[in-house]
């Protein structure tokens, strides 16, 4: 939600030459503000949307996911407070790209987006990781899925779905198995990939295990991605 508004943000700005400093002069901001906002960083709350509705001439409901182009008619008040009820129960988790050793996990350059999620979960508790390559296809994980992940450093049972670093190498996603004599298999959900074997739990940090899966629908013909 908060990119697909971040990158309209983006759009209206181009179409009025105006840099992310100029657009963020009108507004009392500061031009990483406009970044952040652009790239689906930070949540944009409905009064800083009316200012850019007005500093961008751009209907407001332009700026709300599932509007393509802004119409020429005003929207009617009960229209325009069903949006905003709905965007305001919404708040962000972060979107984390691939976490490399020697960063914190929930380091900023780690976060690529935020993931819109109803304010009643306890958001900070969770997280989500884009899915790179087919590993875990098997068990309906694909690439470029989200997954939602629920922070904590422990496995709750045996084939528990877990986001693990190992041997201080990228994050990975994978099934968890542990022997009775303490050796861990990290198991991914496709034979064509092989087990990761650990003598030891002190190579394998357990960063969170497995919540969800977000599916982004099939992209329309023309549509950027």
């Amino acid at each position: 939600m908060f990119v697909e508004i971040g990158a309209k943000i983006k759009k209206a700005r181009e179409e009025k030459f105006l840099s992310q400093a100029g657009l963020g002069a009108k507004l009392g901001l500061t031009a990483t503000a406009i970044n952040y906002y652009e790239k689906g960083k930070r949540k944009i709350g409905i009064d800083d949307l009316l200012r850019l509705s007005e500093a961008l001439a751009k209907p407001v409901l332009y700026f709300l996911p599932g509007v393509d182009e802004p119409k020429k008619d005003t929207p009617s008040k009960n229209t325009l407070n069903k949006h905003v009820e709905i965007f305001n129960d919404l708040t962000g988790i972060a979107v984390l790209g691939t976490v490399r050793a020697g960063q914190p996990v929930f380091s900023e350059q780690n976060i690529i987006g935020m993931l819109p999620m109803p304010q009643q979960k306890a958001v900070k508790e969770y997280f989500a990781l884009q899915v790179k390559g087919d590993s875990m296809a098997g068990a309906g994980i694909d690439e470029g899925d989200l997954v939602l992940i629920h922070r904590q450093s422990h496995v709750d049972f045996d084939g528990q779905i877990v986001c693990a670093l190992v041997n201080g190498e990228e994050t990975t996603l994978k099934v968890f198995h542990k022997a009775s004599d303490g050796n861990i298999r990290l198991v991914a959900a496709n034979p064509s990939y092989p087990d990761l074997l650990l003598e030891s739990s002190s190579n394998l940090v357990i960063q969170g295990v497995y919540a969800g899966v977000y599916k982004f629908p099939p992209s329309r013909p023309g549509q950027k991605l």
